[in-house]
């Protein structure tokens, strides 16, 4: 049993609650009745002796009738407490109040007597609780406690008082005896009746009138002597409860045994009163009937309680509807459900029938639950049966229909007259809605949580003190503005003030502009550098405002994003701006200094035309070359500023590179090879001669920089139609028509992906120090942008670089185009298996799409590794086309390389934006293998697939 303080005023609640409702002990013995409400009081308000005691008035002292003494505090037995000769403690009975002693050492005036009668048993500090029925007092119940002194809370001390009115109604219900309904004469009956506390006896005679009415001395209504010389249904005060008179009259006319007749009287107060009899007919000892002899008892007080308990279980039945809380009993004995109230049953999807016919044993009653839970919830109940104790328990139930409810479980040990348990009680809850509310809060949480983090910045809140204490902070915040290389629980320890370096310069102007928003109470934006913990210097773009807390504090909550981006696009821009302004300033410098050299280049012919003196002509001669050359130097700033006066003529290019390959080859290094490869019937261009030829000296002397340790330098010229089935991306700036395209590609060190965009730049070099001005790329682009065409390079590391110039091409006769190539027959079945490999996502589309409609069975990848995986798991292809340079760790032929291990005479088609014969050095391909330099016309593509593929059939028929 335990004895630990537990009052708080909902358990108690609960308890009283149970002990009303459910009256767990009416049907016990009235010894063990009360045994019980003792148990209830030891348990539930902590004292360690519980007694009920019972008037003694002939032996003046209250007698034990029932104790609970606590395990781990025992002591001398309970013993009679003896009345003192002045009737202190009696009247105290009287009051019926109850008195709480909290220190018996320590007791006021008016309970000095009380107070030492009660320290005699042994206690320390005592609750001395009257019982009573009406005002006739029946005994005391004492709670006492032993050392240390306790104090009796208010709620114990309410909970003992409706305990104590329960303990006094089993006592005034026991101390009721029964009617006789023996053949005792008139005086014995008599004799009986006096000893009733309030019970009525009447008698009538063989005409059923009444003869003899004698009531108790409790009796609430006159006694009886106006009933006289009527028949029960003839007295107009009374009649049954049921309203109807009938068939009580047709019992006693045949002389039949009457049961639990209720009987209303109206008293004179216009007031009600209700007794309960019994009756039977007597008989002489020649069998004639000479009337009836009958008791009635005033039962008045008990339907009021009965009437008001009715109300209070409705209403406890419409809570429990209302709150959709489900009631069960568990028959230890019979091992089954005997109860189940509509409310569970509910819960459950079936009929309280229905559940209590399939819960008939534990093993079926397991297969209601979750599997999940089931293991769970047995092993919870086996240790709720090993120690007679109830349990808590979160659950989840199957119902028939496959749906599934989470379900909260209290229950609780139920005994049995002799203590023993033999049933369980219980409620449970459904808590699905709940559930799932919760579910949804943290869903939603995680969301919020994921988009906060996702942001390229943090979400925050910080206190306005001198480290700018967080509150709270987003994830982002550790990524973006302390290290993104730790852990966010790393930084945990470090506390709660900033994490990184404001700029000096920003420190006070931040501190400054949030000062003003709080005061102003209105919104903020700052832009700001700072370093972080990991050393990258980055600006902060920051929206706040103030905010105010349920304490009054004021805070600042905001939002900030890294906009380190957003100032490279700025710096970007005014850099772009810079070199359009440098632009406009260089074409109007050229042309001023074109003119200035005209008037000097004009006098000094002039003069010369005039002198004989050789000596003075050799210098006016240098003179006029050293004009001639600044004249050229002005043409090159005319032509990055896009504003060079060109004087366009017709030119075959092929031409122009053969008439340069002389001084090409003087230009370079022994250790750099120098390639050709231009197309038969190059079409014609329309273009500036010296321009042209100062666009291809530039490129071949950037190559000859980019190759310092030798190499291969190789220079291409092509015819191509851009059109709507030229498959190449990104060509937005070049309108759809013919062109000229030449390509000057070196094997050197390549250019980062990140310079690319930089490279036509005025003025931006990778060269050393004097090494360079940064203005030839920048040249190239405005003479070709003036001349109508477009520039193209193409770059990796390590690999190499090609820079494509596309001229357009010249209007030409009907008679002088070359022949067409031819178009590709569109199979009427799929006539080879092909895997693509191409990095650039557009062109990869373009590609399938060509492939497939021309009846193709395509396979695409996005790069080598992942065509090399696809190829490892289905060897089953005819063709490998793919690009040369790729991200990742196989390159094109690379991933050739790696195929043909497997599958040895696997063809293989390569698409290049690098000129064709620069693939070929140092790459590993094969001579035979097929190479397509972008942009690639469909038809030239279909060709050569077509091609590829004869040719390998043959092979394989020639084998």
């Amino acid at each position: 049993m335990a004895h630990a303080k537990n009052s708080s005023q909902i358990m108690l609640h609960d308890v009283l609650h149970d002990l009303i409702v459910q009256r767990p002990f009416s049907n016990l013995p009235f010894d063990q009745q009360l045994m019980g409400f003792a148990k209830v009081l030891a348990d539930n308000v902590g004292a360690s002796t519980v007694v009920i005691r019972v008037l003694n008035p002939n032996l003046r002292q209250l007698d034990v009738s029932a104790a609970v003494v606590a395990d781990d505090h025992p002591g001398p037995e309970p013993q009679a407490l003896a009345l003192d000769n002045d009737q202190v403690i009696l009247r105290h009975l009287d009051d019926h109040k109850i008195i709480a002693l909290p220190d018996l050492d320590d007791v006021p005036p008016p309970f000095h007597v009380l107070g030492r009668t009660l320290k005699s048993t042994g206690a320390t500090s005592a609750l001395f609780c009257p019982l009573f029925d009406n005002d006739e007092v029946l005994g005391a119940l004492t709670l006492t406690s032993p050392s240390p002194p306790q104090g009796w809370t208010p709620q114990e001390q309410r909970f003992t008082e409706a305990v104590a009115g329960l303990i006094s109604m089993a006592m005034a219900q026991a101390d009721s005896p029964r009617p006789s309904t023996s053949a005792v004469g008139y005086k014995g009956r008599l004799e009986l009746f006096a000893k009733m506390a309030n019970d009525r006896l009447w008698e009538t005679d063989d005409a059923l009138k009444l003869t003899s009415v004698i009531s108790g001395r409790t009796a609430s209504t006159a006694d009886g002597s106006e009933l006289i010389g009527f028949k029960p249904w003839e007295v107009p005060t009374r009649a049954p409860r049921s309203g109807d008179w009938g068939p009580i009259r047709r019992l006693m006319e045949n002389h039949e045994v009457i049961k639990d007749l209720i009987i209303v009287d109206t008293n004179p107060d216009g007031s009600k009163s209700y007794r309960e009899g019994n009756a039977d007919p007597q008989f002489d000892q020649n069998g004639a009937f000479t009337g009836y002899i009958g008791v009635t008892r005033d039962v008045t007080e008990r339907l009021q309680y009965e009437a008001e308990l009715q109300v209070t279980n409705q209403r406890y039945r419409n809570a429990s509807q209302l709150a959709c809380l489900g009631h069960w009993v568990w028959d230890r004995d019979a091992d089954r459900c005997s109860f189940c109230s509509p409310e569970m049953a509910a819960i459950f999807g079936v009929s309280p029938e229905d559940y209590v016919a399939r819960t008939c044993s534990f093993e079926q009653d397991q297969k209601w639950y979750h599997p999940e839970d089931r293991e769970r919830y047995v092993q919870t109940l086996d240790h709720a049966c090993q120690t007679g104790s109830g349990w808590t328990l979160s659950v989840r139930i199957v119902r028939d229909d496959g749906t599934v409810r989470h379900l909260k479980q209290w229950a609780e040990p139920g005994f049995d007259e002799t203590g023993r348990v033999n049933s369980t009680l219980g409620v449970l809850l459904d808590v699905t809605d709940h559930i799932e509310m919760e579910e949804k809060l943290r869903d939603s949480q995680a969301k919020l949580a994921n988009l906060v983090d996702n942001l390229p910045g943090a979400v925050f809140r910080v206190r306005i003190d001198h480290d700018w204490s967080a509150v709270y902070r987003s994830k982002g915040y550790y990524r973006h503005f302390v290290d993104a290389s730790r852990q966010m629980s790393d930084w945990e320890e470090f506390g709660k003030g900033s994490l990184f370096t404001v700029d000096d310069a920003d420190a006070a102007r931040i501190r400054q502009s949030i000062q003003d928003a709080v005061a102003e109470n209105k919104p903020y934006e700052l832009e700001y550098g700072i370093t972080t913990q990991d050393g990258r210097h980055t600006w902060v773009w920051e929206r706040g405002r103030p905010v105010k807390t349920a304490n009054g504090e004021i805070q600042i909550e905001g939002i900030m994003l890294d906009a380190t981006d957003k100032r490279r696009t700025q710096k970007a821009l005014i850099k772009s701006q810079r070199g359009e302004a440098i632009g406009q300033l260089t074409g109007g410098v050229a042309h001023d200094f074109n003119n200035l050299l005209a008037v000097v280049l004009g006098n000094i012919e002039l003069v010369k035309d005039e002198i004989d003196d050789p000596a003075l002509i050799k210098m006016l001669d240098a003179s006029i070359n050293a004009a001639t050359r600044g004249a050229d130097l002005t043409g090159n700033m005319l032509a990055f500023a896009r504003q060079a006066k060109l004087e366009p003529s017709d030119l075959n290019l092929n031409e122009v590179i053969q008439k340069a390959q002389s001084w090409i080859v003087r230009t370079l290094p022994s250790n750099i090879e120098v390639n050709t490869h231009l197309t038969d019937h190059i079409w014609t261009i329309r273009s500036d001669p010296s321009s042209t030829e100062s666009a291809v000296l530039n490129l071949v002397i950037n190559a000859r920089d980019a190759m310092p340790e030798g190499g291969q330098l190789t220079i291409e010229t092509a015819n191509l139609v851009i059109d709507a089935e030229t498959i190449q991306s990104q060509f937005e700036d070049i309108e759809p028509g013919e062109y000229v395209m030449m390509a000057v590609s070196d094997t050197g060190h390549g250019i980062p992906k990140d310079k690319l965009k930089q490279v036509f730049e005025p003025f931006y070099t990778t060269k050393a120090p004097n090494k360079g001005t940064g203005m030839g790329l920048s040249m190239v682009q405005g003479f070709i942008r003036q001349s109508g065409g477009t520039v193209r390079v193409y770059s990796e590391e390590n690999v190499g670089t090609t820079f494509k110039l596309f001229f357009n091409a010249m209007a030409r006769p009907v008679n002088h185009d070359p022949a067409p190539l031819p178009a590709a027959p569109v199979p009427d079945q799929h006539t080879g298996r092909i895997l693509v490999a191409e990095d650039e996502s557009g062109v990869l589309a373009i590609l399938v799409a060509v492939l497939r409609k021309a009846g193709y069975d395509v396979v695409a990848t996005p790069s080598g590794d992942a065509a090399l995986e696809v190829f490892q798991a289905d060897q089953n292809f005819d063709l490998l086309i793919t690009d040369v340079v790729m991200p990742g760790r196989l390159l094109g032929p690379g991933l050739v390389r790696e195929v043909r291990a497997i599958q040895p005479d696997l063809p293989a088609i390569f698409l290049t934006g690098y000129a064709a014969e620069a693939t070929v050095h140092g790459n590993g391909l094969r001579p035979e293998d097929t190479r397509l330099m972008k942009p690639i016309r469909r038809q030239e593509l279909l060709s050569n697939i077509k091609t590829v593929l004869e040719q390998r059939s043959g092979h394989k028929a020639s084998q």
